[in-house]
């Protein structure tokens, strides 16, 4: 009984371990992320790495769009890039990292990337495993073109806005004189994000006319630069007595103005004086009781 225990224990040992050095010793072809955003007009990595590390220049690797026909994004094969079978849409704008390859680096790199180009992707290493197929959703942003607002007056400026949406990761806002100077925002930028995670920004600034009235907002990130410029009219800003004309016009308005208020109030003055005058003159009377 005790041989048959030994024995059967030993076999168990055993199974442990040929189960794990057949678990530990497969190679594994991982996405690490499963989602990757991207701003149209920029480049984006989809990741895709072989675990445990093995190099990959030898094998087959292929990043497909299933929804496509063809379905091929990018092929390498026999060492090289193929191009026989890949979908016109992603010709000469797909590569892989070929000195990474040795360290099991198979992550496809998409430059000019377009709304088009947003979908599932797979990753897939025939020579490897058949049935490894890891999945990397590419969503694009378009990061549009500054929408310019005029939000109201500020004294004797203009209050200007500027939104932008469709950024990943954050882009910076900025405001711009006709000199190229950044004018100071009058408050913080605002943003928010949708539900892919897009990130939506806008920024107010107050402006003074200036000679030309040209503004500019940018709206930058990495490689990526949108810009957009407003011309003001003379005439949409606040009107203010600056010169000689105006100040004549606003002087004589405001000598009218004080003089109409002034009369009214002198009548009253003089009225409230003549009665104090009349109440304080001695009262006579007749000796029956009538006043005099």
């Amino acid at each position: 009984m005790d041989i048959i225990s030994r024995y059967g224990l030993h076999l168990c040992w055993l199974c442990f371990c040929c189960l794990s050095t057949t678990s530990e010793g497969q190679v594994q072809v991982v996405a690490p992320m499963s989602r990757v955003h991207a701003v149209a007009g920029g480049d984006v990595i989809l990741p895709c790495f072989l675990k445990p590390t093995m190099n990959a220049a030898s094998h087959t690797v292929e990043w497909l769009r299933p929804d496509l026909k063809p379905k091929e994004a990018h092929c390498y094969r026999d060492h090289r890039d193929s191009e026989e079978d890949q979908n016109p849409s992603y010709k000469r704008r797909t590569s892989l990292f070929k000195e990474e390859l040795k360290n099991g680096n198979v992550s496809l790199k998409l430059t000019g990337v377009t709304l088009s180009d947003a979908g599932n992707y797979t990753c897939f290493i025939p020579t490897v495993s058949r049935t490894q197929r890891p999945v990397v959703q590419l969503l694009v942003g378009p990061g549009s073109l500054p929408v310019l607002s005029i939000e109201g007056t500020k004294g004797s400026g203009l209050v200007l806005r500027c939104e932008s949406e469709g950024w990943y990761p954050e882009p910076e806002l900025e405001w711009f004189d006709n000199n190229g100077a950044i004018l100071p925002a009058t408050g913080p930028t605002e943003t928010e994000t949708d539900t892919e995670g897009f990130y939506t920004v806008r920024r107010n600034v107050t402006i003074q006319q200036t000679d030309n009235n040209w503004f500019t907002c940018r709206v930058q990130q990495q490689n990526i630069t949108r810009t957009k410029q407003i011309r003001i009219p003379d005439d949409v800003f606040p009107k203010s007595c600056q010169s000689y004309w105006t100040a004549g016009l606003c002087l004589a308005v405001g000598a009218a103005v004080g003089a109409a208020v002034a009369a009214p109030m002198g009548h009253v003055v003089g009225y409230r004086r003549a009665k104090r005058q009349w109440m304080t003159v001695p009262l006579k009377g007749n000796s029956s009781g009538e006043l005099n």
